[in-house]
């Protein structure tokens, strides 16, 4: 089950999940009398692969359904009542929400009272009080007993999926039709999954490991399409769907159009879905643009003695905030806080570390007014915030966190010799793959090395050899590493025997594989 897990011997009972059979019952209903379904979805790639995988589903099976995605700028994170008023207009009884709506009770209690009908399904932590008049299938409400709370909303939407294709299935409502082949989605699955950076337990390393077999071969054009214009030529793995395919399927919903990506993976037409694709693959290259120029302003503004990193400056861009946030994370062994200045409304994105819940300190601040909104999980967040609040909510961070203990520290998982790194221990190390959160790719202490020949490579990385007194050698990369302490170190080492941290991967290059020692540390 760990090495193939599989996911007939992995998946539990959909209705473990409160309120999940309740759902299904409703959505059956309309369904089965032929009444359009509206999807509200969330603007990142969970929530585009949670609305593309209803919308794909709706499809197979003949359903009416429209979807609308918020734009991030003007309408914010969560359900509002235009958006529901559309929905309403053409023709949408029942709306549901994917990967948001958990803690949106104002706005979610205001429109029942036009008695449309609402359906959430998220995976988000709750505030104090659920939205009352609805189903809530999130795994993360207090009050539910399923264990499933390490699931995106992407795998709750597809537990949800599977309840109405049996409820369907033994209404005999495919006697004269065929019957979806809910596997086929897995691809949508893997692709949410892995870029909302949930743990991967049991059940969701067989949604990334399974998903990534049907990627493989996938049917979906958009998917199909998105991998050409990103010129993936080699067999992909969850790199590929971390930090290839997801960030283009994000870069609408952050600098563009937030419908985009919904627009892509449900798309039916080769020349349209090129279109998309290539758009979608611009934008992220102006993405990265932006990104870096917010990055530089916020390092610049850091308080290296804060444990929690909050910064903030004016009109930076809201649709890398949160980028920008998990670099800085990641750069400094920190949770942070990345906030945008507006006169009107301030957008803040949070990122964090294993062992602190970046999730609950937003909850706890909206609770106390601090905060006009806001929300998320243990390792992500995003909030609202009045520009005059800002200096209070620094007060409460650091308040809150006066007693915590958030460790700096990096871990490896063994000691080896150079000369132990070969093919061999490369393809073991895989086979504990998908890699991601809870499952790390393992790192090595590399003992007694000295560098040779290191340089620059791509404006900010370091290449070199790592060589040791036997004749091992090996080639070995340290990204980002110009103008830092690490890489200062490197260029000049002057052949100082030393121990490195670091993972071993397969280089590419000119149609190439070759070992390489990606290297994360050093221990002189």
């Amino acid at each position: 089950d760990y090495f193939n897990p599989k996911i007939k011997n992995l998946l539990p009972n959909p209705s473990d999940v409160l309120d999940l059979d309740k759902a299904t019952d409703l959505i059956v209903e309309c369904i089965l009398k032929k009444k359009k379904i509206g999807i509200f979805g969330d603007y990142d790639v969970d929530g585009a692969t949670s609305t593309a995988l209803f919308g794909c589903y709706f499809k197979e099976i003949n359903s009416l359904f429209e979807y609308y995605i918020p734009d991030r700028i003007k309408e914010g994170y969560g359900p509002n009542i235009e958006a529901f008023k559309k929905l309403k207009s053409k023709g949408c009884g029942l709306i549901l929400t994917v990967d948001c709506g958990t803690t949106s009770n104002n706005i979610i209690e205001e429109f029942n009272k036009d008695d449309t009908q609402i359906i959430i399904i998220d995976h988000h932590q709750q505030g104090d009080e659920l939205p009352k008049g609805c189903f809530i299938v999130n795994p993360n409400r207090l009050d539910d007993k399923s264990n499933l709370k390490n699931l995106a909303a992407v795998g709750v939407s597809f537990l949800l999926i599977i309840s109405i294709n049996r409820k369907l299935k033994k209404m005999n409502f495919f006697k004269s039709k065929s019957i979806p082949n809910l596997l086929n989605f897995l691809d949508l699955v893997a692709l949410g999954t892995i870029c909302d950076v949930v743990r991967l337990d049991n059940l969701n390393r067989a949604f990334v490991k399974q998903g990534i077999k049907i990627l493989d071969k996938t049917k979906n054009i958009g998917l199909q399409s998105l991998i050409h214009s990103s010129k993936i030529e080699k067999k992909i793995d969850e790199y590929h769907l971390g930090y290839v395919i997801g960030p283009r399927i994000n870069a609408g919903g952050r600098i563009g159009k937030s419908s985009k990506g919904v627009d892509l993976l449900l798309s039916e037409k080769s020349f349209h879905s090129s279109y998309i694709a290539d758009e979608l693959t611009e934008l992220n290259l102006e993405r990265q643009k932006i990104e870096k120029k917010v990055e530089d302003m916020a390092i610049k503004n850091i308080n290296n003695s804060d444990k929690i990193i909050c910064v903030h400056g004016p009109d930076w861009h809201p649709g890398v905030i949160g980028i920008v946030a998990g670099r800085i994370t990641e750069k400094f062994a920190k949770p942070s806080i990345v906030i945008s200045e507006n006169h009107v409304l301030c957008k803040g994105s949070a990122r964090s570390l294993p062992g602190f819940n970046i999730g609950s300190l937003i909850t706890k601040a909206c609770n106390e007014g601090i905060l006009t909104s806001g929300g998320g999980h243990k390792m992500a967040g995003g909030l609202s915030i009045k520009i005059e609040k800002i200096t209070e909510f620094k007060k409460f961070i650091s308040e809150c966190t006066i007693n915590n203990v958030i460790e700096n520290k990096k871990y490896y998982d063994h000691e080896i010799n150079l000369s132990l790194i070969d093919k061999s221990l490369y393809e073991k190390i895989n086979n504990l793959s998908p890699f991601g959160s809870g499952n790390p790719k393992p790192k090595f202490l590399i003992k007694k090395s000295f560098v040779k020949f290191p340089k620059l490579v791509g404006n900010n990385h370091l290449s070199c050899f790592l060589s040791d007194i036997y004749g091992n050698s090996i080639k070995a990369i340290c990204f980002k590493a110009f103008d830092t302490k690490i890489g200062d170190f490197l260029l000049n080492n002057n052949g100082q025997l030393i121990s490195f941290i670091g993972q071993i991967n397969i280089n590419s290059w000119n149609g190439k594989d070759s070992l390489q020692v990606q290297i994360e540390d050093v221990l002189g």
